[in-house]
């Protein structure tokens, strides 16, 4: 089996995924194990598409996964992780917000024995490179507070773009989701704990990038919106 799955769910990333697919490959292959960089197209509009099946073509250890239309990174990264052959499967954003050096911290604990390893931009260790604009900041840390409540999450950060899973776990975890927007974070943590895995959080560095697609107030009241839809999901017994 590979040792390790990078998944990074794409949409809209032509201006960037080429030269960063390039910055994992070169950071994954001096670290000695087989691995696979699984390319999720979420039905990106620009050439997103195109890039990602030359890379599949050209790169040994590159591998293209497409949706029709884009139906949300939930989606993709699920998709993702019931579509890998890692041992262990790890997610990134494709603008490496966390650098990329953090996917080896996740890996290692991992094999440490973790099931589930999530980023926290909100420990002690933690740093931030480039930091957010005030409203993002205010409405982030107002989302996460009522995220970490209404869900009982036992974490510090629920939105970073780094998180880790052993293959089973992931399994458990990802066949049982439904959320297929921005909501997915919060709903694969709160099944990882319904599930009784412990969630391990590391330390990370984090810089903001302006070509985030988060629409800041529209999607974190959508998002609010998705954190009750688990809560009713649950109460009706959808996560069984």
């Amino acid at each position: 089996m590979i040792e390790l799955t990078l998944l990074v769910p794409l949409y809209n990333e032509a201006h960037c995924i080429e030269e960063n697919f390039s910055k994992l490959e070169e950071y994954l292959s001096g670290q000695g194990e087989e691995y696979e960089i699984l390319l999720v197209n979420d039905g990106s509009s620009d050439s997103t598409a195109e890039i990602v099946d030359r890379l599949a073509a050209e790169r040994p250890h590159a591998r293209a996964l497409h949706t029709s239309h884009n139906r949300g990174k939930g989606h993709a990264v699920r998709s993702g992780m019931l579509n890998s052959k890692g041992k262990f499967i790890v997610f990134t954003d494709a603008d490496l917000a966390v650098p990329v050096i953090f996917i080896g911290s996740c890996l290692s604990e991992l094999r440490r024995g973790a099931r589930v390893v999530i980023g926290s931009r909100h420990l002690p260790e933690s740093v931030f490179k480039v930091r957010q604009g005030f409203m993002r900041q205010f409405l982030g840390e107002v989302f996460r507070r009522f995220t970490v409540l209404a869900l009982r999450l036992r974490v510090s950060d629920v939105t970073c773009g780094l998180k880790g899973f052993e293959k089973s776990a992931a399994l458990e975890i990802f066949s049982r989701s439904r959320i297929e927007r921005w909501g997915y974070d919060a709903e694969i943590l709160f099944l990882a704990r319904r599930l009784g895995h412990t969630i391990k959080e590391i330390p990370v560095e984090w810089a903001h990038r302006d070509n985030s697609k988060v629409r800041i107030v529209t999607d974190t009241l959508r998002t609010i919106g998705e954190i009750v839809k688990i809560h009713c999901l649950f109460i009706a017994k959808k996560y069984r």
